[in-house]
């Protein structure tokens, strides 16, 4: 409501209420990116929307308009410039720091509860891997908040594995390993070898789904990602995993957060029998 009300004099009153309501900043106090979705409606003023964001927050260097959905082989954003400055940037979060740019791999601010949520769940000694990993939150927030005997981190993104290493270094993490690789080809080199696997991935990680339970010991967990529908959010989350493994347990659901209009990323917590 703020930007709204920071436009509400220089676009049209019958177009602010196309103003976005909310906008997500990457970064701290040391520099920010800020990552907006501005429809075809307000084209005319998106530079205004994003001088506004600035104003509203010192410390963004950068203004990006998020360009349809994700794609590519690492599954990212297209952007669009509208404030040029630095991306890349180190985000705070919880006690330990991330750093990243968002236009070479993907990252979300807004998954940091959730992966606080999962730390948490962890027990003293587990063996954790981790899909998909990207930049590593997930493999930070649980080396800091559990006690895992190791966390295996595995990212084909060669942006995404070079962050990732950092980010260990940078929060000095001792007991994760970065793997630079496929999923497809790595993940049946570990079966039977974990006691918890992260699918964090939404867009996609149903078709991992029989190679993650196969990385697990029996009573092994697996954090399954997945997008739902507003009017029965689990449905196909729980279908999916239905057909994987009949057998398997549902432990937990969690609705993570809002995806798109009337879509939400969904959490579902399996366990192996």
């Amino acid at each position: 409501m703020a930007l709204k009300r920071r436009v509400s004099g220089v676009i049209p009153e019958e177009l602010v209420e196309k103003v976005p309501s909310s906008f997500e900043i990457i970064g701290s106090r040391g520099g920010a990116v800020a990552i907006v979705e501005i429809p075809p409606e307000l084209e005319e003023y998106k530079l205004a929307i994003a001088k506004a964001i600035m104003e509203m927050n010192k410390h963004v260097r950068a203004v990006l308009r998020k360009v349809g959905g994700r794609s590519g082989e690492y599954r990212l954003y297209n952007y669009e410039v509208l404030v040029e400055g630095p991306t890349e940037v180190i985000h705070k979060e919880h006690g330990y720091y991330i750093k990243v740019d968002p236009t070479k791999v993907f990252f979300s601010s807004r998954d940091q509860t959730d992966r606080l949520d999962v730390a948490k769940r962890v027990a003293e000694g587990e063996r954790v891997l981790y899909l998909f990993a990207g930049v590593g939150p997930y493999a930070i927030a649980i080396a800091k908040f559990a006690k895992p005997k190791f966390i295996f981190a595995v990212e084909l993104n060669p942006w995404g594995f070079k962050y990732m290493v950092e980010n260990f270094k940078l929060n000095k993490v001792k007991n994760a390993v970065a793997i630079h690789g496929d999923v497809k080809i790595v993940a049946p080199l570990l079966k039977r070898k974990f006691d918890r696997v992260l699918l964090t991935l939404p867009l996609g990680a149903y078709q991992y789904l029989p190679a993650a339970l196969e990385c697990l010991e029996r009573g092994g967990v697996v954090h399954f990602y997945h997008l739902g529908r507003e009017e029965d959010p689990f449905k196909e989350a729980e279908d999916v995993v239905m057909r994987a493994c009949p057998d398997c347990k549902i432990l937990a659901k969690r609705i993570v957060r809002d995806y798109a209009p009337g879509v939400y990323k969904v959490r579902l917590d399996l366990c192996k029998p």
